[in-house]
């Protein structure tokens, strides 16, 4: 094509409001003569139209940094989640019921240092009972852990709470809260100094020797507590295992009466069900093996074998 006219020679598109991308890759033009022929095979290749490719370096960093990323996210789920069900705890209907304050298993768990032995008060068929310090009132409590192989761990659990929730009286140990959580079964006490009775009376662990009036205060208390287990209270809460081991001694050396893990309730004036035989061989009234009903008289007898243990032992 020969143009007479001046003319502008540019480039044009009619793609409209379309973006669109054009390469040319040679192009030929002549004045006063002919354009010479374009030679296509010495026209340039097209140039690459996309993404710049990533360095090799790239390809291997980038799916091992996913990767550690995914795992440390995945770690810190479930290791959240495990201390989440670590302390998690388990609420049931009857627990609405019972007045005594419920403690979250991470507070006691820290009040008693992790349960380690260094803080092991006792250790019996019930379980095991540790010392701690509440960090809030910095109060000494004693912490019993129901053993999981006791046969009768929740129903001790349970007696233990409905007998002594309601209950305050000065020669009953106080029954400051409890704790469920999976198979854990705790409660919390008023820490005792000086341990339980049989251990002064039988001289274990270097204990000094008890003087009369020390054991005739002694039986006082553990007498008043008693009289209000059976009389002064809402319901009869008949003990059923009074013994020395189960008579706990404050700093002052007072009495105390505790471990309502057997203790059975009945209203004033009724006649109380016949239940199986529990307590402690030798503190058991004998009309217990004819009639299997556990009494406040029961609970009299074995204060009797309690008072004989006390001034002869």
């Amino acid at each position: 094509m020969v143009l007479e006219e001046p003319s502008y020679i540019g480039f044009s598109a009619s793609t409209g409001p379309i973006y669109s991308l054009y390469c040319v890759l040679g192009w030929s033009l002549g004045i006063n003569s002919p354009a010479p022929l374009i030679n296509i095979a010495k026209l340039p290749k097209l140039p690459h139209v996309g993404p710049k490719p990533q360095p090799k370096v790239l390809e291997i960093i980038l799916p091992i940094a996913t990767t550690i990323l995914i795992l440390t996210i995945g770690t810190t789920i479930i290791l959240f989640v495990r201390k989440r069900m670590k302390y998690a705890e388990i609420k049931e209907d009857w627990e609405a019921e019972f007045g005594p304050h419920r403690f979250s298993y991470k507070l006691l768990f820290h009040a008693t240092d992790g349960s380690k032995n260094n803080n092991l008060l006792d250790l019996g068929g019930f379980g095991k009972v540790y010392k701690g310090v509440l960090p809030v009132f910095k109060l000494e409590i004693a912490v019993k852990r129901v053993s999981h192989e006791s046969k009768q761990g929740m129903k001790e659990f349970i007696s233990e709470i409905v007998s002594i929730g309601h209950l305050h009286h000065r020669n009953l140990i106080q029954l400051h809260g409890y704790c469920r959580r999976k198979c854990e079964l705790l409660l919390v006490y008023d820490y005792m100094a000086n341990g339980s009775l049989d251990k002064y009376l039988h001289c274990e662990e270097d204990k000094p020797t008890l003087d009369w009036a020390r054991r005739f205060q002694i039986i006082k208390d553990v007498a008043s507590g008693l009289l209000y287990l059976h009389e002064r209270g809402e319901k009869v809460v008949v003990h059923r295992d009074i013994k020395a081991s189960n008579v706990l001694l404050d700093s002052e050396m007072n009495g105390h009466l505790g471990d309502f893990g057997l203790a059975r309730l009945y209203d004033h004036g009724r006649d109380p069900e016949t239940t199986q035989v529990v307590g402690t061989m030798g503190y058991l009234a004998p009309e217990l093996a004819r009639t299997s009903k556990a009494t406040h008289l029961t609970d009299v007898y074995a204060f009797g074998i309690f008072i004989l243990e006390v001034t002869c032992g």
